[in-house]
């Protein structure tokens, strides 16, 4: 990989409106990148990849706040993260498995 996060941090600030917008993604002109043009690019590096499965900036989007969930990380971050305001609108990303249910069944006390 070449260069550092301070080296990238730099780089970004050459770029069209990165002083102004409060965005991760900015499109050529400065602006933020829209979704259309976000899925696209999404979906050229999917198959630049030979990724075989349908590949979008949703499942993305989708995997990334899955993940974090799965991964302890709290709800409110999440959310943030995924700039959804509302804690519900993550529920569609945390639904249990099978495997989670049965993992929390262990807490249950057992007479024996």
């Amino acid at each position: 990989m070449r260069g550092g996060a301070g080296e990238a941090r730099q780089e970004r600030l050459t770029w069209p409106g990165a002083a102004t917008q409060r965005a991760l993604f900015l499109n050529r002109r400065g602006g933020r990148l829209s979704t259309r043009a976000a899925s696209a690019i999404f979906t050229a590096i999917a198959q630049a990849a030979g990724l075989e499965d349908p590949t979008t900036a949703h499942i993305g989007r989708h995997t990334f706040v899955t993940q974090l969930i799965r991964g302890g990380e709290d709800l409110v971050t999440v959310a943030e993260l995924a700039g959804h305001s509302r804690l519900d609108a993550l529920r569609i990303y945390s639904r249990p498995t099978d495997d989670d249910k049965r993992a929390a069944l262990r807490h249950l006390t057992v007479d024996r």
